[in-house]
């Protein structure tokens, strides 16, 4: 029986009272004088200070959306806002982008604005004091603006998106203002109301309850009464030709309801089947669920990913397929409802607590689901084996930098930082701070020092030291208790032993020894020597110049940027040049080889080979080819490719790109040799 049941059994509910909720509060930009100025046009959040707005916290939205034309998403509407000052305001911002705004008023009185980029100032006609409930609306019309997220180095399309038959929204971190006005951080949430009015035929799938379903002839509007305070970035509406609502009860008796698109085909939505589980799982471990229902939307659309959106997480069809990997996708997404969701965050530089929460819930689902410890042991060395892999492009947890906020640092390599404080602490007192921690901090801000003190105070053990090391050393620790060792960004000297081991260089010139385990082999950054061992290996070179042996196991070489030097050993092995210009021996065995990007030479071996020869990127120089043994793997028609006679041998071209120079060969065997050596 695996650890977790045997720990809480399902149906072994924790105590409620084990840690009293602390008194703290989100934190709200004030100023001391009780003269009128002007509100903060940023929260100074640490990533990305003009995010929110200061000098008041937002109560209730009421979004009042008439979308006349879906194809576009031309709409007018107006948001109201309620509000409270909590300093006494001149002005005050709210974050908003595009749009015509044809009016705005304070407390029914015309207001004066301005606009520069996103920061929308409003001046009312009378000054607010500190502490004075007010009440703003905003009237405007349009399309909403595109917007690419401040979060990625690369455009990413955030908030109101358009798609082929409708369009969804998916907001994080900062695609609210897209189509409303909003005070647009995490410290400020408040309940909404959305009405929003479509097209007759066309559907609405939005937070919270659908209260009313409304016809008005040519027309309908829906009415979603979201009760639960919502950070702003977890809004969502979707609007479809058709969602297929289903509705279930689970075992904690909240109501589940699901909107799945009607063009998703059944067998693509099998693993929402396992929802209502999952929440009868995550409520005995992490405490009751905190909002008045929850349940999935699946649109007919490529959303780029999944989002926890309160109440109604968000799938785009590129979000599914293979049943286990949705299965764990349907998980992290529920687990955010507790952490993310109901603990949200202070600072998006703590974004971790979101991420490495929920996909450590993964891991939960895994262990109970999938075979217990054995199971849990195995997600987290493919976890490990995932960072190590990629170590150099990914970042601490707590060290995202604001243009690649979300990269795997604060998902795979924090949710092992996770499983590292459970080992330590042991897992009864590991899902005893779980609990605790959303207990106490439940519908509030939190930051990691809030999690800290809930670890030491339940373990009562001190584990800054973990802490630091997990979730913001540079170097990624080991987990001896898995045979998951890690080196220090100096040159390290790493030796296997006849276990099945991790090994990572990380950022020095290593030299790295797999001997007789299955072993997975990571040099990194660095000019790394890399000695696969004798039994089943998988090597990653990173990005240095790199040699790599695979000795005689059954290896995966993976060279990966640099100019590699790679030893295929005696058995069948997989050659996986990089992008760099790599030398590749591919010695006995039948080996597959692709050389990558660059300009690589490969010398085969002695037994069968096949080597894919890619176009746009760079030739290969092949040595010891032999007919029948050799076989060349291309894309598109055999008939594009031709054959001149050079004097060390034959060119091989597709079109007008060279793909190799095979030599001692000529353009006469290969021509009347085509369907024996090229494999479409």
């Amino acid at each position: 029986m695996c650890s977790i049941c045997r720990q809480f059994g399902l149906s072994d509910r924790w105590s409620e009272d084990a840690v009293q909720s602390a008194n703290v509060s989100s934190f709200v930009p004030q100023q001391t004088t009780t003269l009128p100025a002007a509100g903060s046009s940023g929260v100074g959040d640490s990533l990305y200070p003009g995010f929110g707005n200061g000098g008041y916290d937002v109560q209730h939205y009421t979004l009042d959306l008439n979308v006349t034309d879906v194809a576009t998403s031309a709409l007018t509407a107006t948001t109201t806002i309620e509000a409270t000052a909590t300093q006494a305001l001149s002005s005050f911002n709210l974050d908003f982008i595009g749009f015509a705004i044809e009016g705005i008023t304070v407390n029914g009185q015309a207001a004066t604005f301005t606009r520069d980029g996103q920061e929308l100032t409003i001046t009312p006609t009378e000054a607010l004091g500190e502490g004075e409930t007010f009440t703003v609306e905003v009237d405007y019309s349009g399309s909403p603006t595109p917007t690419n997220s401040a979060a990625f180095d690369f455009p990413v399309p955030t908030g109101w998106v358009l798609a082929d038959n409708g369009s969804f929204v998916l907001s994080e971190p900062d695609g609210a203002a897209n189509f409303y006005p909003v005070n647009d951080h995490p410290l400020d949430r408040a309940s909404y109301t959305f009405r929003i009015t479509v097209p007759e035929n066309f559907d609405v799938a939005a937070n919270g309850v659908l209260e009313q379903e409304i016809d008005n002839g040519t027309t309908t509007t829906y009415l979603f009464e979201a009760r639960d305070p919502m950070v702003s970035y977890l809004t969502t509406i979707n609007i479809f030709d058709g969602f297929q609502r289903q509705s279930e009860v689970a075992p904690n008796g909240v109501v589940i309801r699901n909107y799945f698109d009607e063009d998703v085909s059944e067998e693509l939505l099998t693993p929402f089947q396992r929802q209502s589980e999952m929440m009868g799982l995550f409520s005995s471990i992490f405490g009751p669920y905190p909002f008045e229902v929850y349940g999935s939307v699946v649109v007919n659309a490529e959303t780029g990913s999944a989002l926890e959106t309160q109440t109604l997480s968000i799938f785009g069809v590129d979000m599914l397929g293979d049943n286990e990997s949705t299965e764990e996708t349907i998980a992290h997404e529920l687990a955010h409802q507790w952490f993310g969701d109901s603990l949200a965050l202070s600072d998006w530089k703590d974004i971790w607590l979101n991420e490495s929460f929920a996909t450590y819930a993964q891991a939960l689902w895994v262990e109970y689901d999938r075979g217990g410890q054995e199971a849990l042991n195995s997600w987290v060395t493919d976890q490990y084996n995932y960072i190590a892999r990629r170590f150099d492009t990914v970042y601490p947890p707590g060290a995202p930098p604001a243009n690649n906020l979300f990269n795997a640092g604060v998902y795979e390599w924090g949710a092992l930082g996770l499983h590292a404080l459970r080992l330590e602490i042991g897992t009864e007192n590991f899902l005893a701070t779980l609990r605790n921690y959303f207990t106490q901090f439940e519908g509030k801000n939190v930051t990691p020092a809030d999690f800290l003190t809930v670890a030491e105070t339940t373990s009562n053990e001190q584990l800054d030291n973990l802490f630091e090391r997990w979730f913001y050393s540079p170097t990624l620790a080991s987990i001896p208790e898995l045979n998951l060792f890690a080196g220090t960004s100096g040159s390290d000297r790493l030796v296997g032993s006849s276990a099945n081991e991790t090994l990572t260089g990380l950022s020095g010139n290593d030299k790295i020894y797999g001997r007789n385990g299955n072993n997975s082999l990571f040099g990194n950054a660095g000019n790394d020597q890399i000695y696969g061992g004798v039994r089943v290996d998988t090597v990653y070179g990173g990005d240095g110049n790199d040699q790599i042996y695979g000795k005689s196991g059954l290896n995966v070489l993976n060279g990966n940027a640099g100019d590699d030097l790679i030893y295929g050993g005696y058995q069948a092995d997989e050659i996986l040049g990089g992008t760099g210009n790599d030398t590749i021996h591919g010695k006995g065995g039948g080996d597959t080889i692709n050389s990558g990007d660059g300009v690589d030479v490969i010398w085969l071996g002695q037994s069968r080979a096949t080597v894919t020869l890619a176009a746009d990127s760079g030739y290969d120089t092949i040595h010891s080819f032999r007919l029948g043994a050799t076989r060349f793997q291309v894309s598109g028609s055999r008939e594009s490719l031709s054959f001149t006679n050079i004097n060390q041998g034959v060119q091989v071209f597709q079109g007008t790109d060279l793909l190799a120079v095979v030599r001692n060969q000529t353009a006469d065997t290969f021509s009347r040799n085509l369907n024996k050596i090229f494999v479409a």
